[in-house]
């Protein structure tokens, strides 16, 4: 009753135009009150800008996908909404269905010719180990995998192309052609994540050092030989990690040549 009075009301002092008058109502009011009387009115304020404008965004500023993301979220704070930006059509897709029986049959293949090979105890005897990558060129992306227990794993004629698809190796695209191989496929999950935590307390450690260092500089006097001489080992100490793994690794390259070569004199 009462929003039917104002109404008309409105309708009398705008000289029929009432849409007119409130405009105006809301005009006068700030960015906050503005704000605030959408929220309790239940409308939203956000401004919602389609795929297509976002392309023609992307493509204006020249910026990267990963540069939109960021964009995006910094609008999304200014109650600004950006759509995905990406465009979806059809894409020639082919692929093994049974991966599991194919990696089978290689196998067999490669007992059958002798070929297998478990380099004299370094891989497990119960086990054989796939190798499992992607590859995009050329306009098409590639998963393959490769036999591991066999003289020569890289080689092309060990290659085997699984999963190919004439688009780019985006999130979306990769679940819309891998997600098949879910139930076939798992990935050595431990070795991932201890190789994720590996990588991170290397940074933690990095960090720790560089404050212990600042930390120093505040609390003993730079000048004195002590912590000079301290400084300089903390400083040279992943170089002389790094000159120790290469050490190291050059050690173990060694003894395989050298065994390789005992084995070839011998045979």
């Amino acid at each position: 009753m009462r929003c039917s009075e104002m109404q008309t009301v409105r309708s009398i002092v705008s000289g029929g135009e009432p849409s007119a008058l409130i405009q105006n109502e809301v005009l006068v009011l700030n960015d906050e009150e503005r704000r605030a009387l959408l929220q309790k009115a239940g409308i939203s304020s956000t401004i919602a800008i389609g795929a297509a404008e976002v392309l023609a965004i992307k493509a204006s500023l020249v910026i990267p996908w990963n540069k939109l993301r960021l964009l995006r979220r910094w609008l999304k704070s200014s109650g600004i909404s950006l759509a995905g930006g990406e465009e979806i059509k059809g894409a020639p897709l082919i692929y093994i269905p049974e991966l599991v029986a194919k990696v089978v049959y290689l196998l067999e293949e490669n007992e059958r010719t002798r070929r297998l090979t478990w380099y004299e105890g370094f891989i497990p005897a119960s086990e054989v180990w796939i190798k499992i990558g992607g590859d995009k060129g050329g306009g098409t992306f590639k998963m393959n995998f490769q036999i591991v227990n066999i003289a020569t794993p890289n080689s092309v004629h060990n290659t085997c192309v699984f999963c190919c698809f004439a688009a780019g190796d985006s999130v979306t695209n990769l679940h819309a052609a891998l997600d098949r191989f879910k139930d076939q496929v798992c990935p050595p999950g431990l070795h991932i994540t201890l190789g994720i935590f590996t990588k991170v307390f290397n940074l933690l450690e990095a960090v720790c050092c560089n404050l212990d260092l600042e930390l120093a500089l505040h609390a003993t006097d730079v000048d004195s030989s002590s912590f000079s001489k301290y400084s300089l080992e903390l400083q040279n100490l992943p170089l002389l990690q790094a000159e120790l793994e290469e050490a190291q690794q050059a050690q173990e390259n060694f003894q395989q040549w050298q065994h390789m070569w005992s084995w070839l004199v011998v045979q």
